[in-house]
């Protein structure tokens, strides 16, 4: 008994609270310039059928079960019905109804007797019309007169959000609320704008495929930040079919993902999510086409599911190429983390889960301007990357280049060793034991025999002869008695025996050098020797070799050559090995070699 007393005591509060909510006007003073609407009735109309007729005799209204009516993403119509009475002295009031999310459709009615007449209406897929003030929210006059009392329908629609924050402003404090609205609306397009522009220049300049696709990733979600704003109908008219998060959204989403696997190098960092941007591309054609083919808040429904997918793909895509070793892929993260932060506060103040306050208000603005920034200055880290990558491989490849140089060297060093060793072991010895036995038979024979033989035994000595300067070359044996310098100064002096010469050596550079860099400076300047001897200079050939505090310098001046001066591919090889560096110059006919080595070069 208590329980069925308890449950219609409940029912009467619960009753009289409604009729209370039905019947309490909204009285405008003087004293306030805006009057905030709380809890206002509404009533759903799911198949968007009902007439302004069955609305105004409907009973099935009810207050909002949240200070701000709230419907989510619907394909209904709603209808909210509220009672105004004018105690100020002025008749401007305004309806205002905060955007963005921007309504699809937005009818606004006034009881009159027994029926509804429709004092205004505006469709999202039109232009505002020049009656319409232009403010950022939407701004409905409610044309009513001093000391009168009206009551008021309105009728909405979205595509995407269904959402109605209401208040009743004034023109003043309408224009005052929008000034913060309105700086940052132009400092977020000002700032995509520039950022579009700086990646088309670099675009320009590069060629690079990232930056394109980045450029028109920027374009559609800009267009979005306008499309949320209402202001897509005023910029593109002709373009009706843009303004729709469906078409927007999804073209920025397959941009996100060719950006994406370019950025990312998804193809080699990250196979797996490589092949997943295709799936993800045929879920974002879905949302195109579904926009298209069924107009309202299917594809937006689609994209409220399809939203975290994407988040997870993002996500996991940046997190996949990091682990593999691709540094920039921390401002990927970073900048699509942003993004998806802002969208993701935002979703959650239109679904009443956060307040609604400046924060949350402006979340898409800070997110989408975070990821522009960042995104564009990953860009930019991936350029250094890149270059420094190509540094790293260009020195591992002169790295390897000169460790195939020295060892391609040490084996010719090591063939003309053998030769010498073959040519003095057997050749040489061979034929000293052939001369020595022509001596013996010369001994031996008569007086017209020994001519003969005398004969052979010097040609046989010039042969010997001639082995031992190709000895000589392939090995010289002054490096291990003498050392370089005096190896340098008797086998210049050797190979310009038929020149005039002039040598001067101002220092001893036996210890600066390991035993293979010696050989190599021996034979640069046995190179330069013959070339400059091949040259046939008609005055003489200069040499001098000289020290300073970190290298040396060996210089050549042939005075008047006849002959083209030719210098052998093999002394820039062994000059590489050495980190050397060669200068020739012509003047006064004659040619001037400079070389410069450091020492210990490694």
């Amino acid at each position: 008994m208590k329980q069925w007393i308890l449950s219609i005591c409940v029912s009467f509060l619960f009753v009289l609270h409604a009729v209370a909510m039905d019947i309490r006007p909204i009285e405008l003073q003087d004293n306030e310039s805006g009057y905030t609407i709380n809890y206002p009735l509404y009533l759903v109309d799911t198949g968007q059928h009902m007439l302004p007729e069955e609305v105004l005799k409907h009973a099935g209204f009810k207050p909002a079960a949240l200070p701000v009516l709230s419907l989510g993403v619907s394909t209904a119509a709603v209808w909210i019905k509220m009672q105004v009475v004018n105690h100020s002295h002025h008749s401007g009031w305004n309806l205002q109804i905060e955007c963005p999310p921007v309504l699809q459709s937005v009818r606004l009615y006034r009881k009159e007797g027994s029926r509804l007449v429709e004092l205004f209406l505006t469709d999202a897929s039109n232009p505002r019309t020049k009656e319409q003030i232009r403010v950022n929210d939407l701004l409905i006059p409610l044309q009513l007169p001093l000391d009168s009392t009206a009551e008021y329908y309105i009728r909405a629609t979205s595509n995407n959000i269904l959402r109605l924050p209401l208040e009743i402003v004034t023109l003043q404090r309408a224009f005052e609320q929008s000034y913060l609205t309105d700086m940052l609306n132009g400092i977020t397009f000002g700032m995509l704008m520039a950022f579009a522009l700086y990646n088309l220049f670099v675009y320009i300049l590069t060629r690079e495929r990232s930056y394109i696709y980045y450029l028109f990733y920027i374009f559609f979600w800009g267009f979005n930040v306008f499309f949320y704003n209402g202001f897509l109908p005023d910029i593109l008219t002709s373009l009706s079919w843009l303004n729709s998060a469906g078409i927007i959204i999804g073209l920025a989403s397959i941009l996100s993902i060719f950006f994406t696997n370019s950025f990312l190098q998804t193809k080699k960092n990250s196979p797996f999510f490589y092949k997943t941007g295709g799936f993800m591309t045929l879920l974002s054609c879905i949302i195109i086409l579904t926009d298209i083919f069924w107009k309202g808040a299917y594809a937006f429904i689609l994209i409220q599911y399809l939203m975290y997918p994407f988040f997870i793909y993002w996500f996991g895509a940046g997190i996949s190429c990091l682990r593999n070793g691709y540094r920039p892929a921390r401002y990927y993260l970073l900048g699509f983390g942003s993004l998806m932060l802002g969208n993701a506060v935002y979703n959650l103040k239109d679904l009443d889960m956060l307040p609604d306050n400046t924060f949350t208000r402006t979340s898409m603005h800070w997110g989408t301007l975070l990821e522009s920034l960042i995104l564009s200055f990953a860009l930019a880290s991936r350029l250094n990357f890149y270059q420094q990558e190509k540094e790293q491989i260009q020195v591992k490849s002169i790295a390897e280049k000169k460790k195939f140089l020295r060892e391609l060297l040490q084996r010719q060093e090591q063939e003309k060793k053998r030769v010498a060793m073959e040519l003095h072991d057997n050749i040489g010895q061979q034929l000293i034991l052939i001369k020595n036995k022509a001596w013996r038979l010369k001994q031996l024979s008569a007086q017209t025999g020994r001519d003969a033989i005398g004969r052979t035994i010097d040609h046989i000595a010039d042969i010997i002869a001639q082995i031992r300067a190709i000895l000589h070359r392939l090995r010289p044996y002054q490096m291990d008695l003498m050392g370089l310098s005096q190896s340098i100064e008797s086998m210049v002096m050797d190979a310009c025996v038929n020149h005039q010469l002039r040598v001067e050596l101002m220092t001893d550079i036996n210890s600066c050098y390991t035993v293979d860099e010696s050989m190599h400076i021996f034979r640069i300047v046995q190179l330069l020797t013959d070339a400059a001897v091949a040259s046939n200079p008609e005055v003489a050939i200069n040499f001098r070799l000289t020290r300073s505090a970190s290298s040396i310098g060996i210089n050549f001046n042939i005075e008047k050559p006849q002959q083209k001066l030719v210098i052998p591919p093999d002394i820039h090889n062994r000059l590489e090995l050495l980190d050397g560096q060669i200068h020739l110059k012509s003047e006064n006919n004659d040619i001037l070699i400079a070389i410069q080595i450091p020492f210990n070069a490694r």
